[in-house]
């Protein structure tokens, strides 16, 4: 049906572009990866690379030449970066993107925007596409999504390009250089020996869906028009519970309450700083916890999307991570994992080592 189309993927070495970048070529699309010149590559092989920093509008429209669509994957999805930077890549950024591929000739975009444009709610009410957040509390990292949604479609429209903004939920699965802050939920539970959940909870969904997803609003989507990818909405105890039965692990025990999830994430800070490394949860989101971050998907369930549910999704996950480096040996040799993780062992990791703090 794509007729050998030109798509080009930024952040096509990320989770979430690489998948996409793959789902794009077996839908048969001519993909070009387009990267950093430091990222790493083996996620892409076989497919053709561009290097340009988002900062570089000529290595950009080279990068975008000839190609009908561009996939916008290229942000920085943390909560220990400072606004600016956050800003910077994710805002600015995007308008940089956006501005090359009009001079380049794209005809349309799709943004990896992100579910948080849509707010929590203090209850289990699933979230929509109409709504925006309120006056709950707003990492950062949120609010730079919400400024980028919101150029992107309103630059997209001025520049004559057809834009759809695709808004995952909390994107699970990898493989992944980087441990993403969705995924180190699953490696903070299996580290956690007091085996604690939180009140609230969010939605779940799996990499392989969310890149699904990018290809058919690549082909369904209506300009001018956000999506949310979800999976399934799941309290964090029911979350936790997942985890634990597929991992052959006891718990959850406990329900930590705000200034107990603060504290601990104060502590996590601590030791990840001591270490040097990447702390696996922040104060930042410890904030966010007791809210409901539940979606419905329904909009694009009526264009064909059907995800898979949320254990599968934990299970690929799991089966991941538990070859991966991001989790240390003793706590994979605790693991005894449920014959659904064996099941889903596409998603085996090579060894790999993970990259220092920061984007």
């Amino acid at each position: 049906m794509t007729g050998g189309l030109r798509a080009a993927v930024t952040g096509a070495s990320g989770l979430i572009g690489a998948r996409v970048a793959q789902a794009l070529r077996a839908a048969g699309y001519d993909v070009r990866a387009v990267v950093r010149s430091t990222s790493d590559l083996s996620a892409l092989q076989g497919i053709p690379t561009a290097t340009a920093e988002l900062d570089d509008p000529g290595a950009l429209r080279a990068a975008f030449a000839g190609c009908e669509l561009l996939v916008h994957c290229a942000a920085v999805f943390a909560y220990d970066l400072p606004a600016e930077r956050l800003h910077q890549v994710n805002v600015a950024g995007t308008e940089s993107v956006l501005r090359a591929a009009a001079a380049a000739g794209v005809r349309r975009v799709v943004l990896t925007s992100s579910a948080v444009t849509c707010g929590s709610a203090e209850g289990p009410e699933p979230r929509t596409e109409r709504d925006r957040p309120g006056a709950e509390y707003l990492p950062d990292y949120f609010t730079s999504k919400a400024e980028q949604e919101r150029l992107a479609l309103e630059l997209g429209a001025a520049l004559g390009i057809e834009v759809v903004a695709a808004c995952p939920t909390t994107v699970l699965g990898g493989p992944d250089l980087r441990l993403a802050p969705s995924n180190a939920l699953i490696v903070g539970y299996l580290l956690d020996l007091s085996r604690t959940t939180f009140p609230g909870g969010a939605n779940f969904v799996s990499v392989k869906d969310v890149a699904a997803a990018h290809v058919l609003l690549a082909e369904a989507g209506v300009p001018g028009e956000r999506y949310l990818i979800g999976g399934e909405n799941l309290t964090w105890r029911e979350f936790h519970r997942t985890i634990a039965e597929l991992a052959g692990l006891p718990g959850p025990w406990l329900t930590a309450n705000h200034r107990g999830a603060y504290l601990g994430a104060a502590a996590a800070e601590l030791l990840a700083h001591l270490r040097a490394t990447t702390p696996l949860v922040t104060r930042v989101e410890a904030r966010t916890l007791g809210r409901h971050h539940y979606y419905d998907h329904g909009k694009i369930a009526a264009l064909g999307y059907r995800p898979r549910p949320a254990r599968t999704a934990i299970a690929e996950a799991l089966s991941w991570l538990a070859t991966s480096p991001h989790l240390p040996r003793l706590a994979r040799e605790s693991l005894k994992p449920a014959p659904e993780v064996y099941r889903v062992r596409e998603l085996r990791a090579r060894p790999l080592t993970p990259p220092g703090r920061g984007a």
